[in-house]
């Protein structure tokens, strides 16, 4: 076992701290990184495109960003590279590309007496990353190069090249740096000839010339869905020594030359900075730091060390996890620290981001259940950018003063970005949403931070300030759940989506697109607002029930249905009517003898108009109450309880606190008598009944209005166990449904496929919708793997539990080794799918580390 004695030992060693080279005895020096964290993850790669991806459009190299910066670096992936951290990654505020191969900035050494060339190429080298670091250490017959990158600020990464001289004989070196931007622009089938110039003309790149360094400018490029950029944005590169650039005529590859002199047996220290920067005023404005960094490098390097010593001592420990799982648990913390985003743009604070590498999920693109997530593992080792995450997704929190959703109040957007969209006043954003919010685990995630910074920082007043602050809009985001998507209003609100132009019309009714050979326009008259072929677009509620009741149609899309999807985190979810046209008729074949528009009634999903009181349409609810939410509502109400215990006087909601408790043991009895199925033994969403006249008409189980019966037929998925993780189930229905975890027909896959599965995937193999590789409906997410071992371990199946979260471990691929976090993997094969370096996956592989491991009981 890998002890905590041991791991304390080693803390010290992981960016270790030490006075040699010290040109005073007073003054620190900052020591090559080492310890035993070496190469947790990959960060080798030589890129041949701006857009270099792998099959699932991630950047194809795991490029090192710490600090919150806005750029990365990567270790040459062979000889030709070395004395380079070339392969740069730029984050062009919502999208990431690569700007350069490894070579890039490459150092070349020459004796400028005897004209002999330095072969870096053919040193004997040692080449490796540590959590805070990436370290080149080049020898050869005559020099010893060693090259150290950390990032110093949000927007600077800090190379220290130090040159050693054994040669015996005093040396007078020319140094030479070069490179090139990356001409070809995509890697992606069909687009390999294109370069960056044809695809992106307005991109504009040129180096050029500064004061010891040079500078890359660019076009503004915006609505592109791949970069988003400035026209005043920078990328710098400046050098302590004095130096000399010239720019090649196609103003994208450089060569800069200095002279050196390093004494026999002596070295010298060279340092060079590389900053990208958004804007004119950041230019400015780091252009002061750079300054200062050059002058006095060394502060800068052992405040980054100290940093990291921090995390790791703070963050590690489990006293009883293996190396191996020690590993995962480092890997956990890098992945999320290099999501880290400092405040750009519209975003005024810190976040955390999906992905860096992901296509859709870096910039500083913030979503609120992503956030819940990270933020809870990151309280334990940097709480002061999980508190800030979290602020980020407060920040645009609906007013009652709002100019475009005033309904919404307390309503947390989906996604918000570097720049508000142009509705808002903003430079517009291709990804910014406002259609739907996320489940309600908010309070959650703030509790641990409160909890952390108060028992493991010795942080009580830092501590009391956040829960001041943040408890009132917990409440205003609790209460909107019950005022906007709470249709029969009995305290369990459903998944639904926003007033919004991609739901309904500007007069307030929502529509859909209908494919069906039926002439719609004699049916539906004016109510068929579009008409293309075979397509129709139809407005009105009323409308939309017949469609489903009558019409012989061959696809629906309902925007209202997508939004739905989306704001449970679970997007297309079997339970939400998604399921492939395959799938459907097999279940057709089995339930229907083949009859498809009978099957297809299990699969429909209708909707309702939530109005308030003078009519004014408020958004959209499913006609079906979630599990997975009733129980994150359970779980709200006694954290918001609880936090109105704490909170001081003159915070606004304070006497709510009984009023929460009563909320939650009325969701306790409702979760247990109504969306438990006796006879499959599992929980599940709820089919809202609605009587002939399309009135709501409750059925009554054991003196309990139940909004109807649980809906069986489109199969069991993880939802199933939300009221475990919540602690909402009785041991009685825990039992039952841990029984279904564990049967290796169902949802242990570990079992079945022994030696390569992963157990708990998005849906049970027995459910119709089921398939390996479908984002929701099979593929193995991290966050419901770990709300069902959690949930286990809560009513007594600790053991059960462990022995899962081992068969994850050892069978997920890269997992253990030196592959990146991904965002799901196959419950069949172990497969890496998805995003890869996806943050609420590090979140909890991080929280099964910290606390799953420490018994089994």
């Amino acid at each position: 076992m890998f002890r905590h004695t041991v791991l304390a030992a080693l803390i010290g060693s992981v960016i270790a701290l030490a006075g040699c080279n010290s040109s005073s005895q007073d003054e620190k020096t900052a020591a090559v990184p080492s310890g035993p964290y070496k190469n947790v993850i990959d960060r080798t790669g030589s890129p041949a495109f701006l857009r270099d991806y792998d099959e699932y459009s991630n950047l194809k190299y795991n490029a090192f960003v710490d600090l919150g910066a806005w750029h990365g670096h990567l270790l040459p992936a062979d000889e030709q590279g070395y004395g380079a951290f070339g392969g740069i990654m730029q984050i062009t505020q919502e999208y990431a590309h690569y700007m350069s191969g490894q070579a890039f900035d490459k150092l070349h050494i020459a004796d400028r007496l005897s004209g002999e060339v330095i072969d870096l190429a053919g040193a004997e080298a040692t080449v490796y990353s540590t959590p805070g670091a990436l370290v080149q250490i080049l020898k050869t017959d005559v020099l010893t190069v060693q090259m150290v990158l950390r990032f110093v600020t949000d927007r600077t990464s800090l190379v220290e090249t130090q040159i050693t001289n054994h040669s015996g004989k005093a040396m007078e070196l020319a140094l030479t740096w070069d490179g090139e931007l990356l001409e070809k622009a995509r890697s992606t089938p069909g687009y390999e000839t294109m370069s960056v110039d044809d695809m992106y003309p307005d991109y504009q790149r040129r180096i050029e010339p500064i004061e010891n360094g040079l500078k890359i400018r660019f076009g503004e490029m915006k609505d592109n869905w791949a970069i988003r950029n400035d026209g005043d944005a920078e990328f710098r590169i400046v050098r302590s020594v004095a130096n000399q650039t010239h720019v090649e005529s196609n103003n994208i590859a450089f060569s800069s030359t200095a002279d050196q002199l390093v004494p026999a047996d002596g070295m010298v220290k060279i340092y060079t900075t590389y900053s990208h920067l958004h804007n004119a005023e950041e230019v400015e404005k780091e252009a002061r730091k750079i300054n200062d960094i050059l002058a006095n490098p060394q502060p800068y390097m052992l405040a980054t060390d100290e940093r990291w010593n921090s995390y790791i001592a703070s963050g590690m420990v489990n006293q009883q996890a293996t190396e191996a799982q020690a590993r995962v648990g480092v890997k956990a913390m890098m992945t999320l620290n290099g999501n880290w985003r400092s405040a750009a743009g519209d975003i005024h604070q810190s976040t955390v981001t999906p992905s860096v590498t992901a296509r859709w999920f870096s910039g500083n693109l913030t979503w609120p259940w992503d956030t819940w997530k990270q933020a809870y593992a990151m309280a334990h080792f940097n709480p002061d950018v999980a508190m800030d995450n979290i602020r980020t997704v407060f920040e645009y929190q609906v007013k009652g003063n709002d100019p475009i959703r005033p309904q919404d109040q307390g309503y947390l957007l989906d996604v918000v970005s570097y720049s508000l969209p142009q509705s808002r006043g903003g430079a517009g954003s291709e990804n910014w949403n406002e259609r739907n919010t996320k489940p309600s685990l908010a309070a959650w995630a703030v509790m641990e931070v409160y909890h952390a910074l108060k028992d493991e920082f010795n942080r009580p007043a830092d501590a009391q300030a956040w829960i001041d602050e943040m408890y009132p809009k917990l409440v205003a985001y609790h209460d909107w759940w019950l005022t906007n998507r709470d249709h029969n209003n009995n305290g369990v609100p459903e998944y639904g989506a926003a007033v919004d132009p991609a739901h309904n019309t500007e007069d307030g009714h929502m529509y859909v697109w209908v494919t069906t050979t039926e002439d719609l326009n004699a049916r539906f008259g004016a109510d068929v607002l579009e008409h293309k072929g075979n397509d129709y677009k139809v407005r009105g509620m009323d409308n939309y029930n017949t469609i489903l009741d009558e019409v012989n149609y061959t696809a629906l899309h309902v925007g209202a249905q997508e939004a739905a999807g989306w704001e449970s985190g679970m997007d297309n979810a079997a339970r939400f009517g998604f399921i492939s046209d395959e799938q459907l008729q097999a279940y057709a074949d089995s339930h229907y003898g083949g009859n498809l528009s009978a099957a297809r009634k299990d699969w429909e999903v209708r909707f309702a108009e939530n109005r308030d009181d003078n009519g004014e349409l408020l958004g959209f609810s499913m006609l079906q109450e979630s599990v997975d939410q009733a129980s994150y509502m359970y779980s709200d109400n006694k954290y918001l309880a609880e936090m109105a215990a704490l909170v001081s006087k003159s915070v606004p909601g304070k006497q709510r606190a009984q009023e929460f408790l009563d909320g939650a043991e009325a969701l306790h009895t409702y979760i247990n008598t109504c969306m438990f199925d006796a006879e499959s033994q599992f929980f599940y969403d709820i089919q809202m009944n609605v009587d002939p006249n399309g009135k709501l008409a409750p059925v009554m189980k054991n003196g309990v209005a139940c909004a109807g019966e649980p809906i069986v037929a489109r199969g069991r998925g993880p939802e199933g166990w939300g009221p475990l993780f919540n602690g909402a189930a009785t041991q009685a229905t825990a039992d039952k449904v841990v029984n279904t975890m564990l049967n290796a027909e169902e949802f242990n896959t570990a079992l079945k496929y022994e030696g390569a599965g992963i157990s708990l995937p998005t849906a049970s193999q027995s459910n119709p919708a089921y398939h390996a590789d479908i984002y929701w409906r099979g593929r193995v997410w991290l966050d419901q793997f770990y709300f069902g071992v959690q949930g286990m371990k809560q009513y007594g199946y600790g053991e059960e539990a462990v022995q899962l979260a081992n068969a994850l471990f050892s069978n997920a691929e890269g997992m253990v080794g030196d592959g990146a976090i991904r965002e799901n993997y196959n419950p069949e094969t172990g497969a890496v799918q998805g995003a890869s370096n996806f943050s609420w996956s590090a979140a909890h592989l991080y929280m099964l580390y910290r606390d799953f491991f420490k018994e089994t009981k």
